[in-house]
């Protein structure tokens, strides 16, 4: 057991991902404030993001990993293969509760690809459970999670399943480069990004142009009670450290008033569940999936770039919502699109009487003004800690 803590204990000296990046040249200064960037607002690891941008293979992520953490290095693919005498040593409800993928059996030692290798006392939890020594391995995030999926049924997130996808589709262009060396190479961009494959706006940029709302319509009209909520959501939104504290800000002082209020993510064609205000049990709103080419509230606001204010229509696409809530058309809803540095990263969905959607309007646009505030603090704070 000290071998392992030994191998995973956190060293105060140790470089940061983002250090060691640097240091081996496969990253510069703006391409790492870049990746940071884009972790604050989809979340994640930091390699995930590196591996969506297109800026890192799976394999260069998986040999930092391994250097920087001072733990062994394989394949990423090769987690693929392991074969199901040894998958056996690890029970299904194990591996999902840990998400951990066992690789290699040495006697009593087990070696394992694992989603956090600095808990040491999950490792030591699992040691005694799995009745083996657990050795943890660098693995990118992404590879573990399919691995997962493959060998122990793990529902893939749609944002994993659109990565998984994405790296199969740059590995199938790879080879057929090789096979065709004369053929000029084109540079990598992210298939995340947008249509026109704009590169990611960094914070600081010129001609960015944020709009900054006064607290003077916010507060007005509103009840001691009422300013003091304000107040009070105020401060979670300035005191925010994740994209998911941002998130239960707005979904949480919201769905008070209008319960089937909910936060979905865009990237590229494809909006997704990010919270909502109400949840339904059989149904998991991560998995709710919006695609954009197709007819709907949330392609018009994203295509549009304003809010919509009204009536729904009952598309295909509309009425994964509203099976959500419950709800059937006619329905009034407020949408409206949540930008960081003039991209769209956010759709805000709102329910409710058309009057007290209207009479909220402002307040409402002003919640999204100084969530996109709360996600430059955030922006800022973790290139600070992170570089």
């Amino acid at each position: 057991m000290d071998s392992v803590k030994q191998l995973s204990k956190p060293n105060p000296s140790q470089h940061r991902l983002g250090d060691c990046l640097l240091a081996e040249g496969l990253l510069n200064t703006q391409q790492l404030d870049e990746a940071i960037e884009y972790q604050c607002i989809y979340g994640g690891k930091l390699g995930t993001s590196l591996i969506e941008l297109a800026l890192l293979t799976e394999e260069q992520l998986a040999k930092v990993l391994s250097q920087q953490l001072k733990l062994h290095y394989i394949k990423p693919e090769l987690l693929m293969d392991v074969p199901e005498s040894l998958l056996s040593l690890v029970p299904r409800e194990v591996a999902l509760k840990n998400k951990i993928v066992p690789y290699h059996e040495d006697g009593k030692k087990l070696y394992v690809a694992m989603n956090d290798v600095t808990n040491l006392s999950n490792i030591d939890d699992l040691s005694f459970q799995l009745d083996h020594v657990i050795v943890p391995l660098a693995i990118p995030e992404i590879r573990l999670m399919v691995a997962l999926q493959k060998h122990y049924g793990l529902i893939l997130s749609p944002r994993f399943a659109t990565l998984a996808s994405q790296i199969n589709r740059r590995k199938q262009s790879a080879r057929k480069k090789t096979r065709h060396p004369d053929e000029k190479s084109k540079s990598t961009t992210s298939e995340i990004l947008t249509e026109n494959n704009k590169p990611w706006p960094l914070l600081g940029d010129e001609g960015y142009e944020g709009e900054e709302p006064t607290d003077e319509t916010y507060f007005a009209g509103k009840s001691s009670s009422e300013k003091e909520s304000s107040i009070d959501f105020l401060q979670q939104l300035a005191d925010a450290k994740s994209r998911d504290d941002i998130a239960a800000a707005i979904i949480g002082y919201l769905k008070k008033d209008f319960p089937s209020c909910a936060l979905l993510m865009v990237r590229a064609n494809m909006a997704t569940g990010w919270l909502a205000g109400s949840h339904k049990t059989s149904q998991n709103f991560e998995q709710i999936t919006i695609q954009m080419h197709d007819s709907s509230v949330f392609n018009l606001v994203a295509a549009n770039g304003f809010y919509h204010l009204g009536p729904i229509t009952n598309s295909s696409q509309n009425q994964k919502v509203f099976d959500y809530f419950k709800s059937s058309p006619p329905i009034n809803a407020l949408v409206i699109p949540l930008k960081v540095k003039d991209r769209l990263v956010s759709i805000l969905y709102i329910q409710g009487a058309i009057e007290d959607l209207e009479s909220r309007l402002i307040e409402i646009q002003n919640i999204v003004n100084k969530a996109e505030m709360s996600f430059r603090l955030l922006i800022l704070r973790n290139k600070i800690l992170i570089s």
